[in-house]
């Protein structure tokens, strides 16, 4: 399994919550999981200084973090071969956060944006609202895309490819844009139905 852990919000006056209280059906600590996990969580506490509630919550059953980890260490993963920039796929990941109106997707995944740019209030404001933005053609048939794929997927077809070859996407890139919104509407209806608790460090 890859030892990838997903970007959360820098590690600051961290309070972690009793794990009964991390989402509706409970959380873990370290001790309460496998070897294998207990690396992912050391990973995390090394990177952030904590080990985030995500990690904790979906870990309840540990072949879903497992099963989540495994498809996305390599979708994110910068060394891989990618056909979107880490900037186009945290775009992706916020606008189908905010269409699912996942609060914690779109806390975590602002932060991912804002540190892929550099810009912290541009990232702010599209996860606020991603219909203010002035867009370039290219994000724009990206946003568009991730919408789509989200709230009509069966919708989606020739013209929205066509619009997106226009702007530099090949096919493989275009399926690749597919897969995050897809991935990441999986991640935030999980996400959402176990009620999953924001760490403290979302609110600083």
């Amino acid at each position: 399994m890859s030892s990838t852990v997903i970007e959360t919000a820098a590690p600051a006056a961290v309070v972690s919550l009793p794990k009964h209280l991390v989402t509706r059906l409970g959380g873990v600590d370290r001790e309460d999981v496998s070897p294998k996990l207990q690396r992912q969580f050391d990973a995390a506490e090394k990177t952030y200084g904590y080990v985030p509630n995500w990690l904790r919550g979906y870990a309840v059953n540990e072949p879903t973090l497992e099963r989540l980890l495994a498809i996305y260490g390599p979708l994110w993963d910068d060394s891989a071969n990618h056909h979107l920039t880490i900037q186009e796929r945290e775009l992706i990941s916020v606008i189908v956060a905010h269409e699912n109106h996942c609060g914690y997707c779109v806390a975590n995944h602002r932060y991912g944006l804002a540190k892929a740019t550099g810009d912290k209030e541009r990232a702010a404001r599209i996860a606020d609202d991603h219909h203010l933005i002035d867009f370039d053609e290219r994000d724009q048939a990206l946003v568009d895309l991730a919408v789509k794929v989200t709230t009509a997927a069966h919708l989606v077809g020739e013209a929205d490819y066509e619009r997106l070859r226009n702007v530099g996407l090949t096919n493989a890139g275009i399926v690749e844009a597919i897969e995050v919104a897809a991935f990441f509407s999986y991640a935030n209806k999980l996400t959402q139905a176990i009620g999953l608790q924001p760490d403290s460090t979302l609110f600083a």
